[in-house]
């Protein structure tokens, strides 16, 4: 198997208001951004609906680099210049820095981390692909787009779909976003990333309804899979 890492694209954003700019965007603390210290952040829609997933790294002389997935590039620059008109920033795509090796396909996927693509975006709220667990959200910071929905989700427990590791015995990808429905044809959640391990086995990240999470078997493309549960590498805390 050839485990792609050329799908990542980026974007500089330059200027003296770039952080207090992102800071009233994103899900995570601009403020926690230094040269030595990454971060990882997402843009909402107003409706709280991820737009793109980010890694935020800070250079020496100020620039703020996001890496993201390479088919939402375009969008997410159309949603930040929307947003930028009142700041003194500078928003750019960028080639792929020499110095920046990012992880596959598989290690991203069994890390519990989903890509959000051309296909997902404005699809999921965070909790929905367990962004709460891997650090994406700063529930202390101010107000951001679709920050009171993602607080309410938040706050009130009001998450019904989570994303879930399955193994799959299969030949063929899903798309991300591909609709998944238990053996009776009731949709019961999306695919969020799907990886070949080998030539018969695929893992999906799924993000499927609470009440089924008990589901053996499964649809996705019309075939039925028996789904192999894997334990994710965090903890999802309950909802209050």
């Amino acid at each position: 198997m050839t485990e792609q890492t050329s799908n990542r694209g980026y974007i500089q954003l330059t200027g003296p208001d770039s952080r207090k700019f992102l800071q009233g965007q994103v899900t995570c603390d601009m403020d926690s951004l230094t040269e030595e210290q990454s971060i990882l952040g997402a843009q909402c829609t107003p409706k709280g609906r991820i737009v793109y997933l980010f890694k935020a790294s800070l250079d020496a002389d100020g620039r703020i680099l996001l890496e993201t997935h390479n088919s939402v590039t375009d969008i997410a620059i159309t949603s930040l210049k929307k947003y930028a008109v009142f700041f003194k920033t500078e928003i750019t795509q960028i080639p792929a820095p020499a110095d920046i090796t990012p992880i596959t396909d598989l290690e991203r996927l069994r890390n519990g981390m989903a890509d959000i693509t051309a296909e997902t975006t404005d699809m999921f709220i965070p909790q929905m692909i367990n962004l709460d667990a891997l650090g994406y959200i700063s529930f202390k910071k101010g107000c951001y787009t679709g920050q009171e929905i993602v607080a309410r989700a938040h706050y009130r427990g009001a998450v019904k779909r989570r994303m879930h590791h399955l193994s799959l015995k299969s030949g063929s990808l899903p798309a991300p976003g591909t609709e998944i429905f238990d053996t009776d044809d009731r949709a019961i959640g999306n695919v969020a990333s799907a990886v070949t391990v080998d030539g018969d086995h695929i893992e999906v990240l799924a993000v499927l309804s609470d009440k089924a999470v008990d589901i053996v078997d499964i649809k996705i493309d019309g075939h039925t899979y028996t789904a192999d549960f894997l334990n994710l590498p965090y903890t999802i805390k309950p909802g209050p």
